[in-house]
């Protein structure tokens, strides 16, 4: 029973190993990168539709004075305002559809 065969590993990296390396910032900067990435594309989805709805709510029956100007304040860069903007147009086309009921 006291028989033992002893093989001596060298210390040695084996081949094709993966390394000692630390890949967690790595997959923390790719994750973080499509995560801003999907919020972009999001919020760029977001504000055309809400500038498309400004800009139907400019032509739809709105009295003779043109609110050209107001599309001026909308801008990518200040969603609240192009917000605002939107609610006001509509309460304008509802109060200009009223005076005509």
């Amino acid at each position: 029973m006291n028989n033992y065969n002893l093989k001596i590993i060298e210390e040695n990296p084996a081949p094709l190993s993966s390394g000692t390396g630390d890949y967690s910032g790595i997959v923390l900067a790719v994750v973080l990168t499509c995560i801003v990435i999907a919020i972009v594309v999001l919020y760029s989805f977001w504000y055309r539709n809400h500038k498309k709805r400004i800009a139907q709510l400019l032509v739809m029956g709105l009295d003779s004075e043109p609110y050209i100007n107001e599309m001026e304040d909308v801008s990518l860069f200040h969603p609240f305002r192009t917000m605002r903007i939107e609610k006001e147009l509509e309460n304008r086309v509802v109060q200009g559809s009223a005076k005509g009921v």
